[in-house]
């Protein structure tokens, strides 16, 4: 297994095996660079806020060849900062993202005013598998990448039918060499809404998201996050993806994304 999903070498960031995604040799899964324009924005954000909202457009496939962020302080506040990065190649934009970070302060709250109590049940024993396993298409045709690196302990679903309960970590930083944070890791992984509710319409095409939304009500504790995923599509060819986000103590945000029918890679 890789290091890490992104070596930093002078301007720019090298993908290696694990950052890569499940329907090109090419191309990346779209979780690594969503994590890393999370990760660029959070080395300068101020460090008393903290991430609330990550929106990332994944303008074009984005390819397995060094790449380079720019980010701009678009507004910055007593109490929140607005922060903008941009994922290149070659001088291409790929990705684009906007990250808000909000100062948190002690607040009482009314009973009917609070996010529920619930839970997600926790994993029935069992091995840690991949996204693949757990999805139950990995074969011999398999690529390698962040669907076979993140590790996931299967509730239930996650077979291609459009919904899927998991816990999922990631085991190396989104960097090499620098530490990823609880909201960072989250938003590596929030990618993951499409693949653990993923959408099968038949044996060869399968659905890819235009975009990632997420929204962090608290930053999660621990290393591993729960995912409640599902997804929906038109007959027309577009869809939605959303997901509930865990950890063990109750709910911390949720994610959604645009759907479209993609065919399957065949080798």
């Amino acid at each position: 297994m890789a290091s890490a999903l992104f070596l930093h070498q002078d301007d720019h960031y090298v993908p290696t095996e694990a950052a890569g995604g499940p329907w090109s040799p090419d191309l990346l899964h779209g979780g690594p660079p969503t994590g890393l324009l999370a990760h660029c924005m959070d080395q300068i954000a101020d460090p008393d806020k903290r991430l609330a909202r990550l929106t990332v457009d994944l303008l074009r496939p984005v390819p397995s060849s060094p790449l380079a962020v720019s980010v701009e302080t678009i507004r910055t506040g007593a109490r929140l900062e607005l922060l903008a990065a941009t994922l290149t190649h070659e001088g291409r934009a790929v990705c684009r993202g906007t990250a808000l970070f909000v100062a948190e302060a002690e607040t009482e709250v009314p009973e009917h005013g609070r996010f529920p109590a619930r839970r997600l049940p926790e994993p029935a024993p069992g091995p840690t598998l991949s996204l693949a396993q757990a999805a139950g298409w990995e074969n011999e045709q398999t690529l390698p990448g962040l669907h076979t690196t993140a590790e996931v302990r299967p509730i239930e679903g996650a077979r291609g039918r459009g919904h899927g309960r998991v816990w999922m970590r990631l085991p190396v930083p989104v960097v090499a060499g620098e530490a990823a944070t609880p909201a960072i890791c989250a938003a590596t992984l929030a990618d993951f809404g499409n693949g653990v509710g993923q959408l099968r319409l038949n044996e060869r095409t399968g659905s890819i998201n235009a975009d990632v939304s997420l929204h962090l009500h608290r930053l999660p504790t621990g290393e591993w996050i729960g995912f409640d995923a599902a997804s929906r599509m038109q007959p027309r060819g577009v869809g939605m993806a959303e997901t509930l986000l865990y950890d063990h103590e109750g709910l911390i945000g949720r994610v959604t994304q645009t759907l479209m029918a993609m065919p399957l890679y065949g080798g």
